[in-house]
């Protein structure tokens, strides 16, 4: 895993190990920012489910303002910890479970989130209700979701699933905060 574009690019990465980890491949990070790229010069970066870090580090290299990494399990935190050891840029680490670091956040607003959960989960739910009710997601703020093939995301109002992309078993959904 490697650091794609911009001021950190070809900087390697640490992938946690064990059971249930899947890294996003190289080729779904580059067809994901090739979509977002304009979102993300001075964004304000939210990565759920953090992992590794990659998602959060590549918006950081591309001039994203700064990112919040919320990760709960404690192998993969040392993993995002070594990885950051590489960026100087500002961000927070949060070792929390994604609700508990959520309500944490309140009153914060993000203009771009990269939401990753397990894919057996129902935290896309859980996490894009909560991120809506509590107004956390800038006026075309953009939330990226990385998913099953074949799963059914709804988002609710005033979010629009603006793009999906496909690449195997993997489907990136892009959801716009339209304006109020």
């Amino acid at each position: 895993m490697r650091v794609i574009s911009g001021k950190y690019r070809g900087r390697r990465l640490q992938a946690p190990e064990g059971k249930g980890v899947r890294p996003t491949t190289d080729r779904v990070k580059e067809a994901m920012f090739s979509v977002i790229q304009f979102d993300i010069p001075e964004a304000s970066v939210l990565d759920l489910f953090a992992g590794s870090g990659a998602l959060g580090i590549e918006a950081l290299s591309r001039g994203a303002k700064d990112c919040i990494f919320v990760e709960n399990n404690r192998r993969h935190i040392d993993c995002l910890k070594q990885n950051l050891e590489k960026v100087s840029d500002p961000f927070e680490i949060i070792s929390a479970d994604f609700l508990a670091a959520l309500k944490r956040l309140c009153g914060r607003k993000f203009d771009l989130v990269f939401c990753d959960p397990p894919y057996d989960s129902d935290y896309y739910k859980k996490a894009m209700t909560f991120l809506i009710e509590n107004d956390m997601i800038n006026e075309n703020g953009v939330v990226v979701m990385e998913t099953k093939t074949g799963m059914v995301i709804e988002p609710d109002l005033p979010l629009k699933i603006t793009q999906t992309k496909t690449y195997g078993s993997t489907t990136l959904l892009f959801i716009k905060k339209e304006k109020q």
